[in-house]
C-alpha cells in the first residue's frame, strides 16, 4: 500500500512540478602574461574552454572556406559546361546547315549538268542553219527564176 502511494505521490509531482533545464554558454578566459608574473613563459594563456573553442572555431573555418570554394568552383564549372554546350549546339546546327546547303547545291550542279548534256546532246542548232540555207537558196531560186522569166 505504502508502495503505491509513493508511486502516485511520485508520478503527481513528475506531472505537475516542472523540471528545467538551462545551459550555461561557456565563455572561455583569454589571459595575458607579462615576463614578470608567474608562468613558465611569457605569452597568452587559454583555459580549455577558450582554448577548445578556438580549435573549434579553426575547424568550422577550415570546411566553411573549403565549402565556399568547392562552391565557386562547382558554379564556375558550371558556367564553363553551360557555354560549352551552347557553343556544341551552335557548331552542331550551323555544320548541319551547311552539309544540308552542300546538298543543295550538289543537287543543283547535278541538274545543270544534265540539262547542259541535253542542250548539247540537241541538233536544234543544225535545223536552224539547214534552214537558213534552204532559204537562202530558195530565195536566189525564186529571183533567178523571176530574172528569166522576165528576160523571155
Amino acid at each position: 500500500m505504502f508502495k503505491k502511494i509513493l508511486i502516485c505521490f511520485i508520478s503527481i509531482a513528475i506531472a505537475f512540478i516542472p523540471l528545467q533545464a538551462t545551459a550555461q554558454e561557456l565563455e572561455g578566459k583569454v589571459t595575458a602574461l607579462s615576463l614578470d608574473e608567474k608562468a613558465p613563459y611569457s605569452g597568452v594563456l587559454l583555459d580549455p574552454i577558450a582554448a577548445s573553442k578556438m580549435i573549434v572555431d579553426q575547424k568550422y573555418l577550415k570546411s566553411e572556406l573549403e565549402l565556399s570554394l568547392r562552391k565557386e568552383f562547382q558554379q564556375d564549372l558550371a558556367n564553363k559546361r553551360l557555354a560549352y554546350d551552347l557553343l556544341k549546339v551552335e557548331y552542331d546546327s550551323l555544320s548541319k546547315l551547311h552539309k544540308d546547303l552542300i546538298g543543295v547545291k550538289e543537287a543543283q550542279i547535278q541538274d545543270l549538268q544534265v540539262a547542259l548534256k541535253d542542250e548539247l546532246d540537241d541538233n536544234s542548232h543544225w535545223w536552224m542553219a539547214g534552214g537558213v540555207a534552204a532559204g537562202i537558196i530558195l530565195s536566189v531560186a525564186v529571183f533567178y527564176a523571176s530574172v528569166e522569166i522576165v528576160q523571155e
